[in-house]
């Protein structure tokens, strides 16, 4: 049930066949607004009745359709949690545009477009290659952080869990945001990263240069307080080599390389699922 339906989902999800209104940015804009406000939210219960709610639906309503219906509905839940946890067409946007205005040659403009995509980090890069290294870094996290942490979590632990990473990643980045900090969201989510970037690192190394990403990798991993964004950035970046004449601007050149890293890592993921549920280790 796992792989085929995240085999529905991502194939919904690339076909933009998931109305935005239904994608996972406009939930959590309406969870937000009936939920406690950002001021009652420094308290530590509520924050962790906010985070744990939307999980605690999904899991209950998973044991209610265990067995309904010969299964069926069970399925369908499984399938429309996936479709928004998965659905982020507003960030597919803001990288399109950023992708369009340093094609065109306006720095200003994808300097803006950058800083839209990752508004916990601003990029103030100085130069056209410095912008293109580290949004081609940002493409990865932005890969790991809304799809491949995201799989891992419903593959191997289900939708309830998948559901969970999202909201704590969701207001993780909407403190970030905002400048404020609130209890538990930042640990957390670093406990909630730690074995899914791992993972994800090394899919990273074995789907590129492994022998110039293990130098990079072995560190990162062995250190149980490594930064997850730091691991996933500098391995990809070690593990593929940015083309030196590609007929692309200076700006997007490791962005694309780096994006193409990261489907090859995801690709690689879906076949090792794929091989755990023929062995029957995942259902």
């Amino acid at each position: 049930m796992a792989l085929f339906s995240l085999i529905v989902v991502l194939l919904a999800e690339r076909m933009r066949l998931v109305a935005e209104a239904c994608q996972f940015e406009r939930w959590f804009e309406r969870y937000r607004r009936i939920m406690f406000d950002d001021q009652a939210l420094r308290s530590g219960a509520k924050m962790v009745v906010t985070l744990v709610l939307p999980a605690l639906l999904v899991w209950t309503a998973q044991k209610l359709l265990a067995g309904v219906w010969f299964g069926v509905l069970h399925l369908a839940l499984w399938i429309a949690v996936g479709l928004v946890l998965f659905g982020h067409g507003p960030l597919r946007q803001r990288f399109r545009q950023y992708l369009e205005a340093a094609r065109r040659g306006d720095k200003e403009s994808a300097m803006l477009h950058a800083d839209r995509l990752d508004e916990s980090d601003a990029m103030q890069a100085a130069t056209e290659e410095e912008l293109g290294q580290r949004m081609g870094q940002l493409s990865a996290w932005l890969n790991y952080r809304f799809y491949a942490a995201v799989a891992l979590y419903y593959v191997l632990l289900g939708p309830a869990m998948a559901t969970l990473y999202c909201t704590v990643r969701a207001y993780h980045d909407h403190f970030a945001a905002q400048d404020c900090r609130r209890p538990w969201v930042a640990p957390l989510l670093k406990l909630l990263d730690w074995i899914p970037a791992r993972i994800v690192a090394l899919g990273f190394a074995l789907s590129g240069h492994f022998s110039k990403a293990a130098p990079v990798l072995v560190p990162k991993v062995l250190d149980p307080l490594a930064d997850p964004r730091k691991m996933i950035t500098e391995v990809a970046l070690a593990a593929e080599e940015v083309p030196e004449t590609s007929g692309e601007p200076l700006c997007i050149q490791p962005t694309l390389a780096l994006l193409k890293l990261a489907k090859r890592n995801f690709i690689l993921l879906l076949v090792v699922v794929s091989l755990l549920t023929i062995f029957g280790v995942i259902h």
